[in-house]
Formats: C-alpha cells, sequence, structure tokens
C-alpha cells in the first residue's frame, strides 16, 4: 500500500464516519419520554430520511469493503498459519476494544439509570433489573453501544475469512454472485448480517485478485456517478413519501444507491485529491480519531439528541434542531476528548483503540 493510499483510507474512513453519526441521529418517531416527534411527513422528515435513509446508508458497506480489503492485503495463500498472525493482531485492533466498549457503553448507561432526573427517559428495562443472561448478552452479543454490531459481524467473519477465501479461490466470481444474492434477497444468516458477507467478500475478492484500488474510468465519470446517486436517492425518498406500494422496488433503489454511492464516494476523491497531499491538510490530523468517534460516539448522541428534545419539547422543530444539532456537538466532543487522551494517556488510548 503506497502513502496515496493510505491517506485515501484515513480521510473517506472519517467522512464515512462522520455519515455514520449522522444516521444515527435519525429521530423521526422516536418516543421521548411520553411524547413522540412529530412524524408528519414535511420537510424534517424529507430531510431526515433523504440523509440517513439515504446518503449515509454507504458507510457501513464501504467498511466492510475496505476492512475485508486490509485483512487480505498482501495474504500470500490460504493455508492457515499464514491466516494466525492476522488473527493475533486483529485480537488487538477488534477484540480487546470490543469488550471495553461494551463494558463502559454498560456502565456508562446503567449509572446514568441511577440518576432520578435522567430515569424517566429510559423506557426499556433498566440493566440494574437485568438477569445474568441478558447481562452476559449484553455485554458479549448485543451492546448497549449499538454501532458495535458493525465491530461483532467483523469479528466473526475474520474467523471464518479461510473459509471465504477458498470458496473465492475455488468458486471465483460465482461466490461473489452468490454473496451478491444473499444481501439483494436480504437472506438471513442469524450470526452476522447479509450485508456484512457481502461486502467483506467484495474487499477480500480485491485483496486477493490484486485489483487496482485506483479506477480511471471512476475519477473520469464521477460526476455521473454522483448525479445518478443523488437521482436514485430522490426517486426512492419520494415514493416513500407518497407511500408508493411496491416494496421490492422501494428495496431495488436502497441496494442499487448503495451500490453507486460506494462508487461515487470512491472516484470523487481520485478526481478531488489526486495531485494533493492530503496529509499536509490542517484537517488531516482529525482522521486518525475515526476509531473513537465511532466507539465513543453512542450512547452520547443519545444523551444529546434527547437533551434537545426535553428542552424544546416533542415538535418538528425540536426533531430538526436535535438531528442538526446533536450529531455536530457529539463530534467535536469526540474529537476533544480523543486528542486530551491519547495526549495524556496514550496507553489507555492506543489498547481502547486497538492501537489506530
Amino acid at each position: 500500500m503506497n502513502k496515496y493510499l493510505s491517506d485515501k483510507l484515513k480521510s473517506i474512513s472519517f467522512v464515512l464516519m462522520v455519515m455514520v453519526v449522522f444516521l444515527h441521529s435519525y429521530n423521526v418517531g422516536i418516543k421521548y419520554n411520553t411524547e413522540i416527534v412529530q412524524t408528519d411527513q414535511g420537510i424534517n422528515w424529507f430531510l431526515q430520511n433523504i440523509i440517513s435513509k439515504g446518503f449515509t446508508i454507504i458507510a457501513v458497506p464501504l467498511f466492510f469493503i475496505i476492512s475485508g480489503y486490509l485483512l487480505f492485503l498482501n495474504l500470500k495463500n490460504g493455508k492457515l498459519k499464514t491466516f494466525l498472525p492476522k488473527f493475533r493482531k486483529r485480537l488487538k485492533t477488534l477484540v480487546v476494544p470490543y469488550l471495553f466498549w461494551s463494558f463502559y457503553g454498560l456502565v456508562f448507561i446503567f449509572i446514568i439509570q441511577t440518576i432520578p432526573i435522567s430515569k424517566p427517559y429510559f423506557n426499556n428495562q433498566l440493566i440494574v433489573e437485568y438477569s445474568v443472561i441478558k447481562l452476559l448478552n449484553t455485554l458479549f452479543i448485543n451492546p448497549v453501544p449499538y454501532q458495535l454490531w458493525f465491530v461483532r459481524d467483523l469479528i466473526i467473519l475474520i474467523l471464518l475469512s479461510p473459509i471465504l477465501y477458498r470458496l473465492i479461490r475455488f468458486f471465483k466470481t460465482i461466490s461473489l454472485v452468490l454473496f451478491l444474492c444473499t444481501w439483494l434477497f436480504e437472506f438471513n444468516f442469524v450470526i452476522f448480517s447479509n450485508e456484512a458477507l457481502f461486502f467483506f467478500t467484495v474487499g477480500l475478492y480485491i485483496a486477493i485478485n490484486k485489483i487496482s484500488l485506483y479506477q480511471p474510468i471512476l475519477k473520469k465519470n464521477y460526476a455521473l456517478l454522483i448525479l445518478f446517486w443523488i437521482t436514485i436517492v430522490l426517486v426512492k425518498t419520494m415514493l416513500i413519501l407518497y407511500k408508493f406500494q411496491n416494496e421490492c422496488i422501494i428495496i431495488g433503489l436502497n441496494k442499487l444507491s448503495i451500490l453507486i454511492g460506494v462508487l461515487s464516494i470512491w472516484g470523487c476523491y481520485d478526481y478531488k485529491f489526486e495531485n494533493t497531499d492530503i496529509s499536509k491538510s490542517k484537517i488531516f490530523p482529525i482522521f486518525q480519531y475515526s476509531f473513537f468517534l465511532y466507539a465513543f460516539h453512542e450512547p452520547l448522541l443519545s444523551i444529546f439528541r434527547k437533551g434537545f428534545q426535553n428542552l424544546l419539547g416533542a415538535s418538528e422543530i425540536s426533531s430538526i434542531s436535535a438531528y442538526i444539532l446533536a450529531p455536530i456537538i457529539t463530534i467535536l466532543a469526540s474529537i476533544g476528548i480523543a486528542y486530551f487522551l491519547k495526549k495524556n494517556v496514550y496507553k489507555l488510548y492506543s489498547i481502547i483503540t486497538g492501537g489506530r
């Protein structure tokens, strides 16, 4: 991997992480205490759906592609012993941070729930009421910081990677098409998502077949791709707005928007920064905090969002205010805390971010 690709992955990863925060800021129809945010399909509904249900949904698929690519980059063969060093590395970069942030989220919410003023905002079962089985399930399988599902699925797929490697080697493109079908038709794998499997395998396929990540055709046609992407998202959103009954078409447009969106982002970067050393940019240093932002933004985002709702009441104005302001405050706070921790307790920061 050369410097250009390394900088590109860091830059795109941060942009994708910002997308994830806004994706999770969606609050139409969410209940706050005893009130529900207005769900009238006006400006608030349209804005939140076109962003959080339209443009930002490409973030997770592209993260899985990058993860699959990096795992299989420079892999010499499919023998188990060649995977062991990668497994050991992921133990540090994924498993340890996963357990830390899951435990942190559990303890953090437990403390918040003990404060009388905040207790009414928790409509589900309180953590203090959890059984031992549910507590273990929450800690290891379904963490309080729900965004950790990505790392959970990634860990499982990495464990299965020797099998995936052989499938790609033996069946080649057929395997990729098969996994594509599981995603298109939303096949339930129970232990991981069909989205995770398909896009992780795409990254695997690119690395194994040594396909160049620099594609001039994407760079040359980036504007056309972006226009196509925006059009698909707009059409899908409008169809939902006017209660179009054919769910298959809605799902199909959603899947197509993800595929085109991924290509658009990738090509757009090359067009804008191919001849630029982005590492010299003043904002480049904050890109190193992508993982911390990923792990830390929830439940903080939900607290800010509910705080706005409490202050402004259940209305369309409060909903849209929370949707825009809560992510911005969360991102700034996360970067500030990450900077402080890295500067003052670097060893702890390194452990909880997997050495990133």
